[in-house]
């Protein structure tokens, strides 16, 4: 099984590529469709938002507050949107296949944070492969396929969230930085394993029936899996980890590669899917069976 999601997560950088394969019609003279920009609906204004508005007016503004105006807004939202379509060859949305297709609307509340709104007409259950897959796990999914086009350009985003209009259903895909100083490799390492457990969190949160914010709850999910075992995490410099694994159920093996390549291989993927440039683990070595068993992931070798 966990051979087939390293494949699917391959996978998914296609699909990605593939979001606008259906060819677009040429657009009609009178068509309110810009070929040079996009812009989603603007939201009516809440009054929550109307007393923020209105202490901003009165409140001078600090170089935080700058920086989340850059990053945050409809401008900000629009241009990300923007940069997804002209990845994927497309002028207009509609061009995207479906469901990408259906999108109605965004904003960005937040720094770094986009909400994306789906027409209500959205069928689930078109896209997931494994029966236990949820609509959240469906919207999730879409979240990643827009970081797999916009998110290694776009250091300040986030997170992703793909919702129904009538509020029902939504996923959201994160990050999950921790805030920790590049220079500090303790506190690095540690943000790369909590991106690492929150891409398996991703896709096995439906099939484990929990979230998966703890290593435990992986391993008492599928206690035969070698990456419930993940006993140590040090980064002697930046873009490197080394991992160690402890030996338990998995010893016995049920998986046809070494338990080192196999662990290299996911890791290196999923955190590199959640980081931006510059922030990419770029060597992982795992030592298993007390070193007997070592691999070392590079981004050269690493599955893209």
């Amino acid at each position: 099984m966990h051979a087939r999601s390293v494949i699917a997560l391959s996978s998914l950088a296609l699909l990605a590529a593939g979001c606008s394969a259906a060819p677009e019609q040429a657009a009609p003279a009178d068509s309110t469709v810009s070929a040079v920009a996009e812009s989603s609906p603007a939201a009516k204004p809440t009054a929550a938002f109307r007393e923020t508005a209105e202490s901003a007016e009165t409140s001078p503004a600090t170089v935080a507050e700058a920086d989340a105006n850059v990053n945050s807004g409809q401008a900000w939202a629009d241009s990300k949107i923007e940069m997804w379509k002209e990845n994927s060859g497309i002028k207009s949305t509609k061009g995207f296949l479906y469901p990408y297709n259906l999108m109605a609307s965004w904003e960005s509340p937040s720094p770094g944070v986009i909400n994306i709104f789906l027409d209500n007409s959205m069928e689930f259950g078109t896209q997931m492969p494994q029966s236990y897959e949820t609509n959240e796990d469906e919207l999730r999914t879409m979240g990643l396929i827009m970081f797999e086009s916009v998110g290694e350009a776009s250091p300040e985003l986030e997170s992703v969230t793909f919702a129904t209009e009538n509020g029902k259903h939504s996923g959201t895909y994160t990050r999950a930085r921790t805030g920790a100083d590049p220079k500090d490799r303790k506190a690095w390492a540690e943000e790369k394993i909590v991106q690492w457990l929150d891409s398996m969190n991703d896709t096995y949160e439906s099939f484990c029936h929990s979230e998966i914010t703890e290593l435990e709850v992986y391993r008492n999910c599928l206690p035969t899996d070698p990456h419930g075992y993940v006993e140590k995490v040090e980064s002697p410099a930046f873009g490197e980890l080394v991992v160690t694994l402890e030996d338990g159920p998995w010893i016995d093996g049920e998986y046809d590669i070494p338990a080192s390549v196999f662990v290299g291989s996911n890791m290196s993927i999923r955190i590199n899917q959640k980081a931006a440039q510059g922030e990419k683990v770029e060597k992982l070595t795992v030592i298993a069976r007390n070193g007997a068993d070592t691999h070392t992931e590079t981004i050269s070798t690493a599955i893209n």
